[in-house]
C-alpha cells in the first residue's frame, strides 16, 4: 500500500481543500425558503395549541372562582353565627331603597341619608372591620371577570369611606326576601336556595360566558348553564346607568333556584 507523505504537495492540497469545504459548510445558514417553512410550521403549531391552552386556563379560573364562592359561603355562615343567624345586611334591598342592581356593591358610597353613607354593605361586611370574616379581599374578585371591576381598580383603597362605591365581581341576593317581605335567616338556607351568583349589573359583569357559578345555602357551589340565554338576554339594551327593573332580578333568582343544574 502506497501512502502519500504529509509533506507531499498532493497531500497538502487535499488538506487545504478539506479545510475550505469545512469552513464553507460552517458558514452556511438558513435559506429564505427554509426560514419561511420553519416560521409557517411554528405558526401552525401555535394555532393548534392556543385553543387548548385557553381551555385549560378557563378551566383553572373556573376552579378558582368555585373555591372563592365557597369561602364566601363559609364566611357568611360564620357571620350568621355571630349575628343572630342573620345574613350580611344590605341597604340596597330595603323596601324604600330596592336597587337590586347594586347588590354587587361592598360599600354604600354616598347615599341620600347621610347616616347610611360610607358604610360597609352586603358582602363587604365579610371583609370590613370589625368582623373581617375574610382576610383577603381578592376573594371577592373572579379571575374570569372581563368587566371594569377588577381588584386592581380598588387595591390599596379597600375602605368603607372610599370616594366611590366599591364593587365586587359577585352578586348577592340580599338579606330581605322581596317575595315574602321577611328577612332571610341562616338556618333557613338549604341546597335549593341561592345566595350569590356572578355579577349582574350589566352583561360585562357576568364572569362566565356559558352561565354562572352559584353559591347555595348549604355552601355548595354549582355551575348553572345558561342554555336559553336568559341571563344574557336580561341585560339586552341595558347598562349600569339603566339597569333592568327589580322584577327582572327576581325572575333570575327564581330561575337559578328552580334549575339547580
Amino acid at each position: 500500500m502506497f501512502l502519500i507523505p504529509p509533506e507531499h504537495p498532493r497531500r497538502r492540497g487535499f488538506q487545504c481543500s478539506s479545510t475550505k469545504r469545512a469552513a464553507w459548510v460552517s458558514r452556511r445558514g438558513f435559506t429564505i425558503v427554509e426560514l419561511i417553512v420553519t416560521i409557517t410550521i411554528a405558526a401552525i403549531l401555535t394555532g393548534l395549541l392556543m385553543p387548548a391552552l385557553r381551555a385549560v386556563r378557563a378551566s383553572g379560573n373556573g376552579i378558582v372562582c368555585n373555591s372563592q364562592l365557597r369561602q364566601i359561603g363559609i364566611a357568611s355562615h360564620v357571620y350568621g353565627l355571630f349575628n343572630n343567624e342573620s345574613l350580611p345586611a344590605t341597604r340596597f334591598d330595603d323596601v324604600d331603597n330596592n336597587r337590586p342592581a347594586e347588590l354587587m356593591a361592598m360599600t354604600t358610597g354616598a347615599m341620600a341619608q347621610p347616616e347610611q353613607s360610607w358604610q360597609w354593605d352586603g358582602l363587604g361586611l365579610l371583609i370590613g372591620d370589625p368582623g373581617r370574616y375574610l382576610d383577603d379581599p381578592r376573594v371577592m374578585y373572579c379571575p374570569c371577570h372581563h368587566g371594569e371591576h377588577h381588584f386592581s381598580v380598588y387595591a390599596g383603597q379597600m375602605t368603607k369611606d372610599f370616594a366611590t362605591r366599591i364593587y365586587s365581581n359577585y352578586h348577592y341576593i340580599g338579606d330581605d326576601d322581596q317575595t315574602t317581605g321577611k328577612r332571610r335567616l341562616l338556618y333557613e338556607q338549604t341546597s335549593e336556595t341561592v345566595l350569590v351568583v356572578d355579577g349582574m349589573r350589566s352583561d360585562t359583569d357576568v364572569n362566565h360566558v356559558s352561565g354562572t357559578n352559584i353559591l347555595r345555602g348549604d355552601v355548595s357551589v354549582r355551575f348553572w348553564y345558561d342554555r336559553s340565554f336568559a341571563l344574557r338576554n336580561a341585560f339586552a339594551n341595558c347598562s349600569t346607568d339603566s339597569p333592568p327593573p327589580p322584577l327582572t332580578y327576581q325572575q333570575l333568582w327564581a330561575l337559578f333556584a328552580a334549575d339547580p343544574h
